[in-house]
């Protein structure tokens, strides 16, 4: 990365959105100065959901088979946010939830954080974030005591998210098109080929846009 920034003109870079990576954010300051940073919404967020999946998961280990694979096989629908599910989802997730106190607890925190960042603005978000901290620290559950010990560690950079209308949406999802080229063509030998298929991809993209 930091090769890369050196062929680069970043004379005028003042803003730049990353991933929570540590190493990313240290070659930036050190080869673009003093950019403000923020951490993109996406790869913040994530971080509960995966700490929710962990609970899932270790919870799964425990069930018989039986159980363990209903358990499994619902994972997308404990994923949604209740606002999105029906009434016949709602029911569904509560009768898993029922038999699994540890499972309940991470589901409410998932969705309190996601709650958090869909009504927060740059007036309320520390707090709020603040709010969140407690109630996992409260919890102990260690999957989401990780996530509460990352977002700290950007917590300036997360509320920086709240406060600009930047996010890096559009390259996650140029790079997606990249990866799904790369399947679908199942091996191109020419890197030159490659790059035109892309290219072309985005051009179409964009003109369809």
């Amino acid at each position: 990365m930091e090769n890369y920034f050196k062929q680069c003109d970043t004379g005028n870079v003042e803003i730049v959105v990353i991933d929570l990576s540590k190493s990313f954010k240290e070659a930036i300051r050190r080869q673009l100065g003093d950019p403000l940073i923020i951490a993109d919404r996406f790869h913040f967020m994530r971080q509960g959901y995966w700490a929710f999946d962990q609970v899932r998961r270790d919870v799964q280990h425990e069930l018989y088979k039986r159980y363990r694979l209903r358990l499994k096989r619902n994972k997308e629908i404990l994923w949604k946010s209740p606002l999105k599910l029906s009434q016949e989802g709602q029911e569904r997730v509560e009768e898993l939830l029922n038999h699994h106190q540890r499972l309940r607890e991470a589901y409410e925190l998932k969705n309190e954080l996601d709650w958090w960042f869909k009504t927060s603005n740059a007036e309320n978000a520390k707090e709020g974030l603040e709010a969140w901290f407690e109630k996992v620290e409260k919890s102990g559950n260690e999957a989401f005591k990780k996530v509460v010990k990352t977002f700290k560690r950007w917590k300036k950079e997360i509320l920086h998210s709240f406060m600009y209308p930047y996010n890096n949406g559009y390259i996650e999802g140029v790079n997606n098109t990249t990866k799904v080229i790369k399947r679908m063509s199942y091996g191109i030998k020419s890197f030159q080929r490659l790059r035109k298929k892309i290219l072309w991809r985005q051009m179409v993209r964009t003109n369809a846009a």
